[in-house]
């Protein structure tokens, strides 16, 4: 799972299905899963068997993890049972996606070497609890990786884009802490907090889909607490004219992703 896009349960706005943004959202901001993957063979004690991603969502997480770790049992946890049919028909060998709560506690999976959350922890009702049990879970030396999204994607590095920003804040849009102190607080050993810029400096048809589909859900989410005008300078945006996204030259794409690396030691 990537942070909710406007219009998504998390703060209550409505539009289409986000899946396909989220998709977009990898295509174009990915650079972040090669990192996280980086870290965790620096922290793991050895080739991990099992990993479990924990709100999986539309598995964007879920098949990088597949690729980089070809040995290791892959299994995708979420809450719906249309994500977890839609990782299931991958046709990955060795990964099995499971429809569970996981604020009902752990889902009956096992054990695990990695446990790895992207933009999932911050949804939990008690995400403190959910780590404790987590931490009961993994074997000795297993790799607890936590992803989120510092801020929302930026395009047109523009006033537009921190009113957004701003409103987004205010309602909570992938609201968290530091989850350093809430790590430590559950037995892990921490092993480093980071922040991934990632910028796109040149437009490309994905990049412009992605903006488009972003500045989409926005103009629908967030229609009545934006003004006039950026709701104007929206319809322009998603428009065709010369200076619409489809057209504009200065399209660039600017995100953040923080990662958390901790360990469970015996």
């Amino acid at each position: 799972m990537t942070s909710s896009p406007p219009g998504s349960h998390q703060h209550q706005a409505h539009g289409g299905s986000p899946r396909e943004l989220l998709e977009l959202d990898a295509a174009v901001t990915g650079a972040y899963l090669d990192e996280a993957i980086t870290l965790i063979r620096a922290a793991a004690s050895g080739p991990p068997a099992t990993i479990v991603d924990v709100g999986a969502g539309t598995g964007v997480g879920t098949r990088a993890l597949a690729a980089a770790f070809p040995d290791a049992e892959i299994i995708a946890i979420d809450g719906s049972a249309d994500m977890t049919a839609g990782i299931a028909g991958a046709g990955t060998g060795h990964l099995r996606a499971v429809t569970a709560d996981l604020d009902d506690g752990w889902p009956q999976v096992g054990a695990a070497d990695v446990v790895w959350a992207s933009g999932s922890l911050h949804h939990l009702a008690d995400p403190l609890a959910f780590l404790h049990t987590a931490r009961a879970h993994l074997r000795g030396g297993g790799v607890l990786a936590i992803i989120e999204m510092a801020h929302q994607p930026r395009f047109l590095q523009s006033g537009l884009d921190d009113r957004i920003e701003a409103i987004m804040r205010a309602k909570g849009a992938n609201a968290f802490p530091d989850w350093t102190d809430t790590i430590i607080a559950a037995g892990f050993e921490m092993r480093g907090r980071h922040s991934v810029p990632i910028v796109v400096a040149h437009p490309t048809p994905t990049s412009r889909a992605y903006a488009q589909a972003w500045l989409t859900r926005v103009r629908s989410g967030l229609a009545d607490d934006l003004g006039a005008d950026d709701l104007a300078t929206i319809d322009a945006l998603l428009g065709d004219s010369a200076d619409s996204l489809r057209h504009r030259p200065d399209l660039q794409v600017q995100s953040t992703r923080l990662i958390w690396i901790a360990t469970a030691e015996r």
